[in-house]
Formats: C-alpha cells, sequence, structure tokens
C-alpha cells in the first residue's frame, strides 16, 4: 500500500459516513481470560460510540512507513488451504458473520500476544465503492465498477482510571465516580486485504505496530507468516554497516553528504508523491557509486546487501535512513544543521589535519548572547 491509499480509506471512517457494516469485540483479562464479548451490525451503536469506533479505526492506519506501517506479502505456502492467509481470506469473505471463525482469530490473538494487562480485540468488517477516477485525476463518486471488502484489526490496551470526581454535564456540576475501564489507542492493528492500486490485493495486508519491542516482532510470523521488516534503529545501524564497507578509504565527509543529499531528494520526491519510498538494491548501488564507491567496494554489495537485510525486507524504508539535518557527533562535539544549508560547511586538511569550517552568520548567539564577528573589531 502507499500513503493516498491510506488516506483514501481514512476516509470510510468518517463520523458522517462511516463504511463500517459489523463488528466484533472481545474483552481479555490480564490473564489472557475472556471477561465479555460484544457482535452487531455496526449501525445499531449509539451515535456517541460509533464516533468513538470511528477514531480508533482512523488511529488504527497512523504512522510513517518503515516506522510504525508495514505492508507484508504472504508466502505461496500460507495461501494454500489452512494456511494463513486462507484463514484471514476466509474470516474477511464471512463478514465476520461465522462465530466459529471469529472466535478463532481471538483465541490465536490472545495466546500469541505476551504483552499483560487487559485488552479490547476488535474485529470490524466493511465495504467500499470504490469511485472511479477520470483521465484529469478527478474522483467521480457516483461512478463505481470496484467493490473493496476489507477487515480490520485493532488491539487495544485497556486501563482503570481511578474513582474521583469528575464534570457531568447533565446536572452542571462534580459528581463522585466509581472506576471506569477506558480503551486506549491501537498498540497493533492491520487491515486485510491490502488496499493497492485502488483495488484488493489478497495476497498482502497492512500492518501497523505502535512500537517495536522484543517478543512483539515474531507476532507477524505466528499471525501471518511473515517475517516483520527491520525496524527504524535497525535499518539505520545496517545501513550505516553497509556504507562503511562498500565506501572504505572514501568513507569521508563530503561524500557521506552526498549520500544523504541525493537520499533527502528521494525522500521529498516520495512526499509529493505520496507513496511508501524504499530503495531496491539497484538504487542503492546507484547513489554508492554517485558518493564515492570504486569498483573494488562495489565488488561486494550483492552479498553485503544481502546479509545486511536477510529474510526481514528487500529493500530499506528511505524515510529510515534520512534525517531532517545533518547532524555531527563526535567525543567531543555535537552539531546539527538543517539540510538544506548543509553546504556551507566546507572539509578543509591543515597542517595534516582535517577541519570543518563553517562561515559564521551576523546573527552568531553563544549561550543566548549576540557576539560581534572579528573582522567587525580589526
Amino acid at each position: 500500500m502507499d500513503k493516498k491509499g491510506i488516506q483514501e480509506i481514512k476516509k470510510c471512517f468518517k463520523k458522517e459516513d462511516c463504511r463500517i457494516d459489523r463488528i466484533r469485540s472481545c474483552f481479555v483479562s490480564e490473564e489472557g481470560e475472556v471477561l465479555s464479548q460484544f457482535s452487531d451490525s455496526f449501525f445499531s451503536l449509539e451515535d456517541e460510540e460509533m464516533h468513538k469506533y470511528c477514531a480508533l479505526f482512523k488511529q488504527s492506519l497512523s504512522g510513517k512507513f518503515g516506522r510504525e506501517l508495514y505492508t507484508l506479502e504472504f508466502p505461496l505456502s500460507e495461501e494454500e488451504t489452512g494456511g494463513k492467509q486462507d484463514s484471514l481470506y476466509r474470516l474477511n469473505e464471512s463478514e465476520l458473520k461465522e462465530e466459529g471463525l471469529c472466535e478463532n482469530f481471538f483465541q490465536k490473538i490472545r495466546e500469541s500476544y505476551p504483552v499483560p494487562g487487559k485488552k479490547l480485540l476488535i474485529l470490524a468488517h466493511g465495504v467500499y465503492d470504490v469511485p472511479q477516477k477520470g483521465t484529469d485525476g478527478i474522483t467521480m463518486e457516483d461512478a463505481s465498477d470496484t467493490v473493496y471488502s476489507f477487515t480490520l484489526f485493532l488491539l487495544c490496551p485497556v486501563s482503570l482510571l481511578k474513582e474521583g470526581l469528575c464534570f457531568d454535564k447533565e446536572t452542571d456540576s462534580f459528581i463522585a465516580r466509581s472506576e471506569d475501564f477506558v480503551v486506549q489507542k491501537p498498540e497493533i492493528s492491520f487491515l486485510y486485504p491490502a488496499f493497492h492500486e485502488r483495488s484488493s490485493d489478497i495476497h498482502a495486508l497492512l500492518y501497523r505496530a505502535k512500537k517495536r519491542e522484543e517478543g512483539l516482532d515474531t507476532l507477524t510470523e505466528e499471525l501471518f507468516g511473515i517475517p516483520l521488516p527491520y525496524g527504524e534503529k535497525e535499518q539505520k545501524g545496517q545501513f550505516s554497516a553497509l556504507v562503511q564497507e562498500v565506501l572504505k578509504e572514501n568513507c569521508n565527509f563530503e561524500n557521506v553528504r552526498t549520500l544523504q543529499e541525493e537520499l533527502q531528494e528521494l525522500k521529498e520526491q516520495g512526499k509529493e508523491e505520496e507513496k511508501e519510498q524504499t530503495l531496491s538494491k539497484s538504487q542503492l548501488k546507484q547513489l554508492l557509486e554517485n558518493a564515492g564507491a570504486t569498483e573494488e567496494g562495489l565488488a561486494n554489495f550483492s552479498a553485503l546487501y544481502d546479509e545486511s537485510l536477510g529474510e526481514h525486507d528487500s529493500s530499506f524504508y528511505t524515510e529510515n535512513l534520512v534525517n531532517s539535518s545533518l547532524q555531527l557527533k563526535s567525543e567531543n562535539l555535537q552539531l546539527k544543521i538543517k539540510n538544506e544549508v548543509s553546504a556551507i560547511l566546507e572539509s578543509k586538511i591543515i597542517e595534516g589535519k582535517e577541519y570543518l569550517l563553517i562561515p559564521v552568520s551576523d546573527n552568531l548567539e553563544v549561550n543566548g548572547i549576540p557576539i560581534r564577528r572579528r573582522l567587525e573589531l580589526e
């Protein structure tokens, strides 16, 4: 999926025009026992409840690719009868009307999710008549030839609000409140099937993890048979090691800055196109060549690339590799410069030592104190 697809599906959760038609929920205790279950037509809910659910649905698709959001593709073995994709496909086709399929899914989650605490498991089914787009890109709301039937899952922690005084609108006063359980934002969620090129892709799903923790990263393998790609921190570490190994003696300031500038351009391009921006093996090889990699350094590039990503992914996420500023750090130095003005930095060898030269501007401050340039005093 891409950002455009996500934004389009989020519109299905508008309070005044929500496309969810059925919902099932399971309230689970700290020990994994079922405390309560709920199943009904979504439209039978009270307006206030519907609005709260719609807010949760939108949050379940929020985040950045490579950080919280991941498009996961099923291996062929899981698409066979009895496979994990096959189970999800049958669940979605049932429109959540078959209780046994929903019960089995909730049980799998309860057995696989390792984080303690009360939680609310939510399955929601929806139908979206995808409007056509003209050659000019304008959406034709009254014309549709594609129906997207989808299932959305959310796992939301449930916390306990302690008793106390709270304001009551009806009585216009503060009243005593007993302890209440409150549903928090979803920790994990997924959308199946993926919404790819404005249609259903039953071979993939969109997965969201609010945070990456040891024990949670194996959840996608248990539920879908798919390893989760490396997270942002891991990708940065793997990328750094790969660049050092390929550039070797050419891993200097100028070449690394060149690499970062080109990555920044790709990131901005991805923002304009609203696409999930990734670096393929061939793209990264070209970037390293532009940044000064020699034929000798690139000789083992393919093997090093495969070793860096392993079985977790086929590419790096550009957003994971680029910061909003050029950051320099050593034992006695920390320096941040906006990417768009990083060219003011100059690397120069003076008497056998390398220096980074920075022009002093007219509005330079030291700990908040404006200073005068020496040229003005001489």
